[in-house]
């Protein structure tokens, strides 16, 4: 993800990856959930780009994955 302008550096994931709610467990199984620090680089992607959450590299994973836990958070 390295080729992306908008990857989380460490220095900026220090100071808000405590701010991001930790993940709850999810019981009934499934899929594992995107990282934290994948959903916030996409954020900062698509904020940067306008671009739709259908139309972010498929590097960050699922947009609507993504979308989903943007709103969890809002």
């Amino acid at each position: 993800m390295d080729k992306y302008h908008s990857e989380v550096l460490d220095a900026l994931w220090k100071k808000i990856g405590p701010l991001i709610p930790k993940d709850k467990v999810n019981l009934q199984g499934g899929c594992n959930r995107v990282p934290a620090r994948v959903v916030i680089t996409e954020i900062i992607y698509r904020i940067k780009t306008g671009c739709q959450w259908c139309a972010t590299p498929s590097n960050f994973g699922s947009g609507q994955a993504c979308h989903r836990r943007f709103q969890e958070w809002e």
